[in-house]
């Protein structure tokens, strides 16, 4: 899955390397995504006709750092080591969060990897529009609203799930988290990834209504923690909410300024992290670092 992505990851990377002007980084996003629209399609149609998940330009499906994957693999062989077959009877990941099904097929593909075998990956999505078109005008952006508003992710995600072979330990939850997480309160999970709405409050609500659900020992994880607040100006990350994804000119980094801030706040200090994907492990009433290299 990741060989689709990777390689225009390292090409945005490339850029972003090259490049320091937000304005100019911007531009290039929406001509790249206006030229390779149509054969966005065609690799759509190919993978569709070959019965291949698809992650690309096409419906914006190419979702985040790819680079995540190896360490949300690793968050399951961390957990599983030492607990035995009877131990991993029961294992289970919500995700909070799940578009086109890249990270449910990781996760799912990880327990298989791992001989988990009653191991279940629960994904709580609204598949709906959520973004503030003026706060993000940008192409993809638009793309992304317009093909959650009318279905074509949602039906992206069940078509992807049945070509990667994990559709029978997927189950999927339609909803916002606020509504749907308590219905849950009898379930306990290993492992919470959020990665759903990116803005400061839907975050920080995430992280309030799936604390509850995790085992102690479990993990919080999720992607997209580019930069901790200890590395930011406050007023500046605060000034940007309305943002997805913005330029920081202290660090010359994009960013989600929403996670940073509300990972910062919940936390109340920096945790452990690699490149964007960042995991604690719960332990009584506070959370540990993790080490997973």
């Amino acid at each position: 899955m990741s060989d689709d992505v990777n390689p225009i990851y390292k090409l945005k990377l490339l850029v972003l390397s090259r490049i320091k002007d937000v304005k100019i980084l911007n531009f290039l996003d929406d001509i790249y995504h206006v030229l390779c629209l149509p054969f966005g399609y065609l690799s759509y149609l190919v993978h569709r006709l070959l019965g291949r998940p698809y992650f690309g330009v096409w419906l914006a499906s190419a979702q985040g750092n790819p680079k995540r994957f190896p360490y949300m693999t690793k968050c399951i062989g961390y957990l599983s080591a030492g607990r035995g077959a009877s131990g991993n009877d029961d294992f289970r990941v919500l995700e909070i969060g799940a578009y086109a099904g890249a990270s449910a097929i990781v996760w799912a593909k990880a327990l298989k990897q791992f001989n988990i075998a009653g191991g279940k990956v629960i994904s709580v999505d609204p598949w709906d529009s959520y973004l503030n078109p003026n706060a993000n005008r940008h192409m993809h952006f638009r793309i992304m609203n317009r093909n959650l508003a009318n279905g074509n992710v949602l039906r992206l995600f069940v078509r992807n799930l049945k070509a990667a072979g994990i559709a029978d330990i997927c189950f999927q939850m339609r909803g916002r988290s606020e509504d749907i997480l308590p219905m849950l309160s009898t379930e306990k999970f290993d492992v919470l990834y959020i990665d759903a709405n990116h803005h400061v409050d839907a975050i920080t609500k995430d992280l309030q209504v799936a604390l509850p659900l995790l085992k102690d020992g479990g993990l919080m994880c999720g992607p997209a923690l580019e930069i901790q607040m200890d590395e930011l100006d406050r007023d500046f990350v605060v000034a940007h909410f309305e943002t997805d994804l913005t330029f920081d000119p202290r660090t010359r980094k994009n960013f989600h300024p929403g996670i940073s801030y509300a990972i910062g706040e919940f936390f109340g200090r920096p945790i452990s992290k690699y490149g964007g994907f960042w995991v604690v492990r719960k332990k009584g009433a506070s959370f540990e670092d993790v080490k997973l290299d």
